[in-house]
């Protein structure tokens, strides 16, 4: 099969590779979509995530939907021809963590095309991908490929709403309107938040936010920044997002944050960042770190279906497979795109 394949920073390569096979639990999809990830561009990059390095050339690419194709002998949940998206997270079903529902800290954990796992999985960034059955939802009948491909975006932002615990009647701030910020503005929404706003210095960001669900948007740069906060939230904000990985928004994060606020880390920072213990301990913050989800896949369908949840609009550009470094190179630029996919013909 055909895959571009990583072989150092910015050296993407399309290869023939062999065609995987499913084992008896596993089922053969053959790729229709795929979306561009902010950790697929860091990896193109600089060839790694923190301690995350490539041992190996892989494919990139763990937003992804597409048609069964072929499955193992064991499988009964999926049949061929069936349109399915993938959680990308392989755990294992038997350490401490798997065992208390929280498999995305598994600690044998395997995802597709990343290296914190060796051997490396090949990603989406190829024609076909192997995955076992539990791992694959049905996208169903109304609900494009591309709708498809969002769904895994979108489970890291509604694993981070859900570890605010319940929003309703609340005030939120999302510090970063980027795709995953925008999930979780969607997110929010759909649990029931009363007020939403987003912190970016993009001015197409901020448009968006507003275009989609948003209360309001805020130039953190901006002389105005403070004033607008303060006409927003005059107590500070029952529950903070940050999802930019930037350190001054973390910073701000706690400063924004009200008495008896929670404070949500799902973008991940460029270095270790001083936590503000005493504003902590004061304001009486509760910190929570989000990271990937768990069990959120069927709930966010099921919004999406009913049209609780309009995520087709964070879809920006689609690109053919063959321009697969062009698609790469849009959303580098970040030039008023949140999400960029590639379709396979």
């Amino acid at each position: 099969m055909r895959a571009f394949v990583l072989h150092g920073p910015k050296d993407m390569r399309l290869e023939t590779i062999p065609d995987p096979k499913p084992g008896p639990d596993e089922v053969k999809i053959r790729i229709k979509r795929v979306g561009i990830c902010g950790s697929d561009m860091h990896y193109y990059q600089h060839f790694g995530i923190g301690s995350f390095i490539p041992k190996e050339p892989f494919a990139l690419g763990h937003e992804f939907s597409g048609e069964v194709v072929e499955h193992g002998s064991l499988v009964e949940t999926v049949k061929l021809g069936d349109r399915v998206t993938v959680e990308p997270g392989l755990f294992c079903g038997k350490c401490r963590y798997c065992k208390a529902g929280r498999y995305n800290l598994c600690s044998a954990m395997r995802f597709y095309g990343s290296a914190s796992c060796y051997p490396h999985l090949h990603g989406g960034f190829a024609e076909y991908v192997i995955a076992p059955a539990r791992n694959c939802f049905h996208v169903p009948d109304g609900m494009s490929y591309g709708e498809g491909a969002l769904i895994e975006p979108l489970a890291v932002g509604m694993h981070a709403v859900i570890r605010a615990g319940s929003l309703g009647g609340k005030v939120g701030l999302v510090t970063g309107g980027g795709t995953i910020g925008q999930t979780v503005v969607l997110s929010a929404l759909a649990m029931g938040i009363d007020r939403i706003y987003v912190s970016d210095i993009a001015p197409f960001a901020r448009e968006f936010s507003v275009a989609h669900g948003a209360t309001d948007a805020f130039d953190p740069t901006s002389p105005s920044f403070a004033d607008d906060i303060k006409a927003a939230a005059p107590d500070g904000f029952d529950a903070v997002f940050e999802a930019s990985g930037s350190p001054r928004a973390l910073s701000q994060a706690f400063e924004l944050a009200g008495r008896g606020a929670v404070v949500v880390q799902i973008g991940t920072q460029p270095a270790e960042v001083t936590l503000p213990a005493n504003v902590v301990m004061s304001k009486e913050l509760t910190v929570y770190g989000s990271f990937r989800y768990a069990h959120v896949f069927p709930q966010i369908i099921t919004l999406a279906t009913q049209k609780r949840m309009e995520i087709a609009p964070m879809i920006t550009q689609v690109f053919p497979f063959e321009e697969m470094q062009k698609a790469m190179d849009v959303s580098i630029a970040k030039d008023g795109v949140i999400k960029v996919q590639v379709e396979y013909t």
